[in-house]
């Protein structure tokens, strides 16, 4: 048996996830986990999934075969490793140009991966100004220093205007839950 990660890109319509799931039993495929969702007006996802090693140009073609996918790929990834241990990161603050990089590339300096990445902008309530949000599981190793990343955070936040939070379980988050979009 054989892992692999199917990356989409489709025309968001009804039944896609439906039909892309019924490829992948019809394949003799075992869908593992996936994370998909609806960006601008398409559809974007990965699914890890479990099949024969013979079965994985099949899969393939199958999957490239469905109406309205424009964009496919199916790697043959390693099972997975022990993730260890993670941090929540959030952030928030007026939108504008450079949060991503400049976050993501404090993290990347300290040898740091994001495992999970949720973006999203929505009109401020008071005075109706795009902010800008953000929601991040970030891994970390034994060795991370978290003050030190906390510290390198704080840099980034002072120069973009942002709020920007680690919540690794031993100091209580300020924002509690994560807003919900809408």
């Amino acid at each position: 048996m054989r892992t692999v990660v199917i990356s989409l890109i489709a025309a968001d319509r009804p039944g896609l996830v439906a039909d892309l799931a019924r490829t992948v039993a019809e394949q003799g495929g075992n869908w593992l986990e996936s994370q998909m969702g609806r960006l601008g007006a398409s559809f974007a996802g990965a699914a890890l999934v479990e099949i024969d090693h013979e079965r994985v140009e099949s899969l393939t073609a199958a999957v490239r075969s469905l109406p309205d996918v424009g964009v496919v790929d199916v790697s043959v990834t390693s099972a997975g490793d022990d993730p260890g241990q993670s941090v929540d990161l959030q952030v928030v603050g007026q939108d504008q140009p450079g949060i991503v990089r400049d976050v993501t590339t404090a993290l990347a300096a300290r040898g740091l991966s994001i495992r999970e990445l949720h973006t999203w902008t929505s009109d401020a309530p008071m005075s109706g100004e795009r902010l800008f949000e953000a929601v991040a599981v970030v891994g970390v190793g034994p060795d991370v220093d978290l003050a030190a990343l906390r510290s390198t955070l704080d840099e980034v936040s002072a120069q973009l205007s942002l709020d920007v939070r680690i919540d690794d379980g031993l100091e209580p988050s300020a924002w509690g839950a994560v807003p919900e979009r809408g």
